[in-house]
């Protein structure tokens, strides 16, 4: 899937740019021209800054690694943000700011531009879930290969998996976020896009200490690419040539996979979990039967989300989603001492009707758990099942998050233009 018509991946469009092949002025008119032809069908714009991006444009230094590259913002996102500070650094060009779900509402798997309901381009009845609902509704529809925007529930994800594009939420802290650590720590600041390479890179970008954020991770190189794994397995860490941590990036023959088609009280549809299942058997990784017993995610997950939001918590609450976020963590780091990464749907089913979303709450039940243990997380498309895109979510230990992204690779699928682009 090509990010923006006629100029491809944000890596490629950086490519041509430096080169002089294009303008940024070129790239920026085409996206803004996209966004005024298909907003009015797909309503995902918040606000489109057509001034902004191209005077941004004219002045120009095509030198950095996402020169003329352009995006979208997530609505209400502070201009502080570290990771819109380090991406436009890096030569991107914001061109407005994308939908996300309305202030209060049950369920977040819609976006609202204050008149209409984002649309999903490959069903104009369906959502493109959220909050990042916009901008993945624009990557999946060609507009821009790349969206901001922040995971607390799975708001990369699972618009992500809606839409058949790439959301990466990373270890807690792979990106600071302007607040700092909030108290129930489930929000991570990332990237959504059309193409993997170009999730990490801009990751790896946004990577790093901030002075807005004291508990940010240290800067995120981009992984190495694949190679073949000669170090064998030491408690669950896997080491071998060319690693950029304790982790390698292992080849589809030798990664081994857990998957659970749900870890709470729903189940997944059947045509999702046969979408991934016949996936992971395609791409010939091998799928270990390994235990997994977790605590209540769902007892812990909105006591943590009100904490950060700051509607604060009983006492006897906290304990319990404290307890209950111990717990996981240590079953989830006895399952990767056996495995090197953990496989699930994204969502338990393909996309809901776009008004549909209070109804539609359990979409995110794979996602919730990683928001609160803060483990790195990704979705790429596995496969489509009536004519929709199915995610597939690789979860990897805490700080292997390319080794999330390694399996991820070898998973990820090519699924054909949307048919609202």
């Amino acid at each position: 899937m090509t990010a923006v018509s006629g100029w491809g991946t944000a890596r490629g469009i950086a490519e041509r740019v430096r080169s002089g092949a294009v303008t940024a002025v070129e790239v920026v008119e085409e996206a803004v021209d996209a966004a005024r032809r298909l907003d009015p069908v797909l309503h995902f714009l918040d606000e489109l800054d057509v001034d902004g991006a191209c005077r941004a444009a004219e002045r120009l230094e095509p030198t950095g690694p996402l020169a003329g590259v352009p995006f979208l913002i997530k609505a209400r996102t502070p201009p502080e943000s570290p990771i819109l500070t380090r991406l436009i650094a890096a030569g991107a060009i914001p061109i407005g700011w994308a939908t996300r779900a309305r202030s209060g509402a049950v369920s977040l798997t819609f976006g609202w531009n204050g008149r209409e309901y984002t649309r999903n381009p490959w069903d104009l009845e369906r959502s493109p879930g959220g909050s990042t609902a916009g901008g993945a509704a624009a990557v999946a529809a060609g507009v821009v290969p790349l969206a901001t925007g922040g995971d607390s529930g799975g708001s990369l994800r699972i618009p992500a998996s809606f839409c058949g594009i790439v959301g990466f939420k990373g270890t807690y802290g792979r990106v600071p976020r302007p607040g700092g650590r909030a108290l129930g720590g489930l929000t991570t600041a990332g990237v959504i896009g059309a193409d993997l390479d170009d999730v990490i890179l801009a990751t790896s970008i946004a990577s790093g200490p901030h002075r807005l954020d004291p508990t940010s991770l240290p800067h995120w190189p981009v992984p190495p690419e694949p190679g073949p794994l000669e170090v064998g397995r030491y408690g669950g860490d896997l080491v071998g040539p060319g690693a950029s941590g304790p982790f390698a990036l292992a080849s589809a023959r030798q990664s081994r996979v857990a998957y659970f088609s749900t870890l709470g009280r729903w189940a997944a549809d059947p045509g999702v979990d046969r979408v991934v299942r016949e996936r992971l058997a395609q791409c010939g990784l091998e799928v270990v039967d390994v235990p997994l017993e977790l605590g209540p995610t769902d007892e812990a997950w909105p006591v943590l989300w009100g904490l950060d939001n700051g509607r604060g918590a009983e006492a006897a609450a906290a304990n319990r989603a404290r307890e209950i976020r111990d717990f996981n963590n240590t079953a989830l780091a006895d399952l990767f001492a056996e495995v090197d990464a953990l496989v699930t749907p994204t969502t338990l089913t393909v996309a809901h009707g776009y008004d549909q979303h209070e109804q539609s709450i359990v979409t995110g039940d794979p996602c919730w758990i990683f928001n609160v243990t803060g483990h790195p997380a990704v979705s790429v498309p596995a496969g489509l099942a009536d004519g929709l895109p199915v995610g597939a979510q690789i979860v990897a230990p805490h700080g292997a998050d390319e080794l999330a992204l390694a399996v991820a690779r070898q998973i990820l699928t090519d699924l054909p233009r949307p048919p609202h682009c």
